[in-house]
């Protein structure tokens, strides 16, 4: 037979030699550092010398101006620099989607290479001759295309770098940065900033603003407030998680050096162990990548350190709300603050994975815990302010703020959402769950709900409670759930009279030293699964279990919960003792 020539198989795509989560890290350095450097500019440019008259406080002001001055040519340069490495991550995120295709297409051409091979080599004799030859000259100018493009690709990663070490040389000296600095066409942040703050409340109003914005006064805002750009709704989660990161390393590095020199007030230890427990929240998290765009998965979406009574707040996402098709608003209850983020991202992060495995689109998933929990730990008599804060589990007045403070968030995370509107699930767990519930009478705009171990929340039924879809995880052995009606936080969401939609989580062990536990462990098993079809709106393969009182159907009180697991911890440790006692006696171990 003939030879045919079949084509060679195409080289594959070489790796990004920088990779985009990298690109994030550098500029959240320089950002954090052209924080530092405005904030001290602006000390700088403010300070006077009112006491002083004179030689001397000439000499002091024309210091301070001069010394302001200088710090504005670095601002400028430190400004150019942070653009150029968030362009530079914007690039490497293009490079490595478009490798991800170029390896889809070039294993299915290497694939018809080598069954066409196969075809030839099998062939006795020369009928299929001209069809081999057809073949193989379509699979050659593919493989020839496909090349010019992976040459492409390795000359557009290479003018990516190039681009980024021009842009970096281009403000590392003095005149360069005075010349920025100088230049008519630098945006004036002051102006932004009104703007910005008349804006606020506004959500789709400030989204709109923001998106009219040049990258230059985005930045500009970002670095100059990154405490109203991380926390304004509207403005889109990329940048909020930008500002936020370059806030956080900056408080980082500020207040340890105060903290060397002897100088934190009692406010700012506070603020900076917050800060701390934020940093080693995402610490723990920092390897996880999105994998469409090779960035961090998680997105610090707000962070205010110094707010709720010096718990501090934060909200964590995994995954980008602004493009997935189903986000998750995860509420939790009793002891949020800054300090539980790490022991609490966790089930935010199970609830992400089995969401994702739904495999019904992508999916973010949100840990927010910006409002003034009940916290504090009423064992320490030494700690009359922690008893006092944690007694407010008893009252709604701590749901209602945070409620409201849910329903701006949330109005934020619509505001700047792209594309076709998000299917959007808000969950709230224990005094989260009533949090949520004040949120939902005020019409907060989800397509589901989801109550998980709900001491109660404000309405009587589902329908007066909102529009959406209401899903209730209720354990018959929680005692927290059984708070629902005969507490003073609202009505219990598991009743039969409600209306919600009771799933499946099981009712938990019944003994005494387990009911906690029963209360910590809706984000497992049958609970988690059916959490997971909800957010991923597969509502109708969540296997339901019968509201409390359905069809006449008893359930244990309260008072006859503890009654009855005190007994069957009792039961328990005699059965235990029982068993020792029989196996030394029958191995001859008592004497």
């Amino acid at each position: 037979m003939t030879i045919v020539q079949v084509p060679a198989h195409v080289p594959a795509c070489p790796l990004l030699d920088s990779k985009p989560a990298g690109a994030q890290d550098l500029a959240t350095d320089l950002r954090a550092v052209t924080i530092a450097v405005k904030n001290v500019q602006d000390r700088a440019a403010s300070a006077g010398a009112p006491a002083w008259a004179g030689d001397a406080a000439d000499a002091h002001d024309h210091a301070s101006t001069r010394f302001a001055a200088r710090l504005d040519a670095g601002e400028a340069a430190l400004d150019r620099a942070v653009t150029a490495a968030d362009r530079f991550g914007e690039r490497l995120a293009g490079l490595l989607g478009r490798r991800d295709d170029l390896t889809v297409r070039r294993n299915g051409l290497n694939d018809e290479i080598d069954a066409l091979a196969a075809e030839v080599v099998a062939a006795t004799g020369d009928d299929r001759l001209p069809e081999f030859r057809q073949r193989a000259a379509q699979l050659t100018a593919r493989a020839d295309d496909l090349r010019v493009r992976i040459a492409a690709w390795g000359q557009d990663e290479a003018d990516a770098e190039t681009d980024l070490v021009a842009a970096l040389r281009s403000v590392d000296t003095t005149v360069e940065g005075r010349e920025l600095a100088a230049d008519p066409a630098r945006p004036g942040s002051a102006d932004l900033a009104r703007r910005l703050r008349a804006l606020l409340g506004d959500p789709a109003a400030l989204a709109a603003w923001w998106r009219g914005l040049r990258r230059a006064e985005q930045e500009a805002l970002t670095t100059e407030h990154p405490e109203l750009v991380g926390n304004a709704g509207g403005v889109p989660v990329s940048d909020r998680d930008e500002a936020n990161r370059g806030e956080l390393a900056r408080d980082l590095d500020l207040y340890a050096q105060r903290g060397e020199d002897g100088q934190l007030t009692h406010d700012e230890k506070r603020l900076v162990a917050n800060a701390s427990h934020v940093h080693q929240g995402l610490e723990e998290y920092r390897d996880l990548r999105d994998t469409g765009t090779g960035t961090h998965l998680t997105e610090l979406i707000a962070y205010t350190p110094g707010l709720h009574s010096g718990d501090g707040g934060v909200a964590v996402s995994f995954g980008d709300p602004d493009t997935a098709g189903h986000v998750s608003v995860n509420v939790p209850g009793l002891t949020t603050e800054a300090a539980s983020l790490s022991g609490n991202l966790d089930k935010t992060l199970a609830l992400h994975q089995a969401a994702v495995a739904e495999d019904r689109g992508s999916v973010a998933s949100v840990h927010w815990a910006d409002y003034d929990a009940p916290s504090g730990n009423p064992l320490n008599p030494f700690d009359p302010f922690g008893q006092l804060d944690f007694g407010g589990v008893a009252l709604s007045d701590k749901a209602e703020a945070g409620g409201e403070r849910l329903s701006d968030f949330v109005d934020g995370i619509r505001a700047s959402d792209q594309g076709a509107p998000a299917h959007l699930t808000a969950i709230g767990h224990s005094y989260g769950s009533t949090t949520l519930g004040h949120a939902l009478t005020g019409g907060l705009p989800v397509d589901d709900a989801v109550l998980l171990g709900s001491p109660g929340v404000p309405a009587a039924t589902a329908g007066e409670l909102t529009s959406a879809e209401v899903w209730v995880g209720s354990k018959d052995h929680d005692p927290v759930t059984l708070l629902g009606g005969v507490g003073p936080l609202g009505q219990d969401p598991a009743d039969d009279g409600f209306g919600g939609t009771r799933f499946e989580t099981g009712d938990g062990a019944l003994r005494a030293e387990e009911l906690l536990d029963n209360h910590t462990s809706y984000f497992e098993g049958a609970s988690l699964d059916n959490v997971a079809h909800v957010v991923a709106g597969a509502g109708g393969e969540v296997s339901e279990q019968p509201p409390r009182g359905a069809g006449g159907s008893a359930h244990l009180t309260l008072s006859e919960l503890l009654v009855a697991s005190s007994a069957a911890s009792v039961g328990h440790g005699l059965a235990e003792a029982g068993t020792w006692l029989w196996e030394q006696t029958r191995f001859g171990g008592l004497r």
